[in-house]
């Protein structure tokens, strides 16, 4: 199911990037712009906070309140546990480490502060907004406290679905035209899925879930074609 919906994210992908650059040639206009950055993960629920690393591409035009982006997050392996109780009613807790989890976002901005070459600014504060999907995800492994027990009526989510909105407050502190520092930091919640079915069991435990989060990234911009 994972495998399944990562093929389809990267035709969908392939083929929106193809449909820009024939029909409005994205990638040779001015204003395109470049970030590596890394990204603060703070899900809570059994969930360890985590540092992970974003690089994405988008449009940010002179003269042009909204700038937008696509992006891939990449969250490394983490820790993390959750308590629930198997069908005799005794306390369980599984510690659990995750896989490797990939995300795919396209995210709107508004600069705050009027964006014209005229009027150059260092500090441009801005206010976004986004949706992202899961595209890889998963345990690489859990162990369950005490050891015995019988059918565990809460359990990881294998195959997960996940879409989520998010919004955020930042600010880019442009270095020179070209390069800039980007600070954001917002929320973003999850609408969680699972592709699995277990028999008359609480809700399952998603490994990706609804999170604060603050980032920090490296942007070039490209000022003229």
């Amino acid at each position: 199911m994972r495998k399944m919906i990562f093929a389809v994210m990267v035709v969908c992908l392939s083929s929106s990037l193809s449909a820009q650059y024939k029909k409005a040639g994205f990638f040779e206009k001015e204003g395109r712009t470049y970030e590596l950055g890394t990204r603060y993960y703070m899900m809570g629920e059994g969930h360890d906070n985590v540092l992970g690393f974003n690089v994405s591409f988008g449009r940010d035009r002179d003269g042009r309140s909204m700038f937008k982006s696509w992006d891939i997050q990449f969250i490394p392996s983490h820790k993390y546990s959750y308590k629930t109780e198997d069908d005799m009613g005794m306390p369980l807790t599984v510690h659990g480490t995750s896989a490797s989890t990939f995300v795919l976002g396209f995210n709107w901005g508004f600069h705050l502060l009027k964006n014209t070459p005229d009027e150059p600014k260092r500090v441009q504060p801005f206010v976004g907004f986004g949706f992202n999907t899961l595209v890889l995800s998963g345990s690489k492994g859990e162990t369950t406290d005490p050891e015995t027990w019988n059918f565990r009526k809460r359990n990881t989510s294998e195959n997960t679905i996940s879409l989520g909105l998010n919004g955020n407050l930042g600010c880019i502190f442009n270095i020179n035209p070209k390069w800039a520092i980007k600070l954001a930091g917002g929320y973003s919640h999850q609408f969680n899925m699972s592709a699995q079915n277990w028999a008359d069991e609480a809700k399952p435990f998603f490994v990706f879930d609804s999170h604060k989060f603050a980032s920090l990234g490296v942007r070039l911009r490209i000022v003229s074609e």
